[in-house]
């Protein structure tokens, strides 16, 4: 039989038919991919906010004024901080915190339990060692005579096991006189 006498315009549109539904369903199948790729990235990118947040409510925040007592010769004999937690409901275990002390001469460290760090409760709502929302600590760092002076800039670090941390910075003045207290901004 001879093809030249028929009409083939109705098989063309069938295969033309057939084609697109092929097109529609490996786009759809694309757009499957591509949608849950996208709620995956979602979820992770929730996850780390989440994290970031958890972390940064569980950081310490050090009072504005540092108090520093010098000897008659001009010497550090104690430098206390208030500490508080910086936001949020995360309870912050004072027993576990590490203070480190830091001069243009020297690098101290006064790991948990050390008898140079004297923490007193300045607000407290319970009687346990933990640091929570409203409650204020005050932490004396005794370095004794480790050559702080007047004009010596230092800076405490703070860090308790949870992964809570807290620095500041602060310069002793050269012109303040001996057997003084001195508040520090």
């Amino acid at each position: 039989m001879s093809r030249e006498g028929k009409n083939e315009q109705a098989f063309t549109g069938l295969e033309a038919a057939i084609i697109f539904i092929a097109f529609v369903v490996v786009a759809s199948v694309f757009s499957y991919v591509v949608l849950g790729m996208g709620m995956t990235t979602s979820q992770k990118s929730q996850e780390v906010v989440h994290a970031a947040l958890d972390e940064a409510r569980s950081a310490f925040r050090p009072g504005d004024a540092v108090i520093v007592k010098l000897d008659v010769a001009g010497n550090l004999s104690f430098i206390e901080f208030d500490l508080e937690t910086a936001a949020g409901p995360t309870a912050i275990d004072m027993k576990s915190m590490t203070c480190t002390l830091a001069t243009s001469k020297a690098l101290l460290t006064y790991p948990p339990g050390d008898p140079a760090v004297k923490l007193t409760w300045r607000y407290c709502k319970d009687t346990d060692d933990i640091l929570e929302a409203g409650e204020i600590v005050t932490v004396r760092l005794t370095p004794g005579s480790k050559g702080i002076k007047r004009g010596d800039t230092f800076t405490i670090g703070v860090a308790a096991a949870g992964g809570a941390t807290a620095s500041l910075t602060r310069t002793i003045p050269a012109g303040a006189r001996g057997n003084t207290y001195v508040e520090l901004f």
